[in-house]
């Protein structure tokens, strides 16, 4: 399966409430609330402290290179009925124990914690990417003690691998291949 090259302004992904499309510059004000939710950033960010504006822009030239040097990456989702940000969730390459892994992503605000938006989006990212690119697996890991987060990557068909350090915390590494994937 060859990677499809898409121009970006044409991707877009949908699911029963949420709309998505690559994560960009106009995604920066709510991103940037995000990253500043005490809540949020104690799941994302090692020091457990709100993600700095500087870190905020870097994610999304690091989000807007990988779409372009790749064809996938992370997608910022917003909710059908209101427009109202809903969070991002997407693909991406990352380092794991010095391996070059693609990795599943994903941020909801707290206040929208338990609607099922993380599950739903995350699904709909890992159906875009093994649709179009010829990934075979992804990974994905969550801190020990976020089982919101593990309940989120076991409905999304990920399975437990082992536990390992990831920016010197420790994690949980899951894994999902093409040929596990169920639907």
């Amino acid at each position: 399966m060859k990677a499809e090259k898409i121009p970006q302004s044409k991707i877009r992904i949908e699911t029963a409430r949420l709309i998505g499309a690559p994560l960009g510059d106009a995604d920066s004000a709510a991103l940037r609330e995000l990253h500043s939710e005490p809540r949020v950033a104690a799941t994302l960010a090692a020091d457990r402290q709100p993600i700095t504006e500087s870190a905020t822009r870097e994610m999304i030239a690091r989000s807007i290179e990988h779409w372009q040097k790749f064809g996938f990456g992370l997608f910022s989702f917003h909710v059908r009925a209101t427009g109202a940000f809903a969070g991002y969730s997407g693909i991406k390459h990352t380092m794991v124990e010095g391996a070059d892994l693609v990795e599943l992503a994903y941020a909801v605000p707290s206040t929208l914690w338990r609607s099922g938006y993380a599950s739903e989006m995350s699904r709909a990212a890992v159906r875009f990417v093994f649709e179009r690119q010829a990934i075979q697996e992804l990974v994905a890991f969550t801190l020990t003690n976020n089982l919101a987060s593990r309940r989120v990557l076991e409905a999304c068909g990920f399975n437990y691998q082992r536990d390992i350090r990831h920016a010197s915390l420790p994690h949980l590494l899951y894994r999902l291949t093409r040929s596990s994937r169920a639907g």
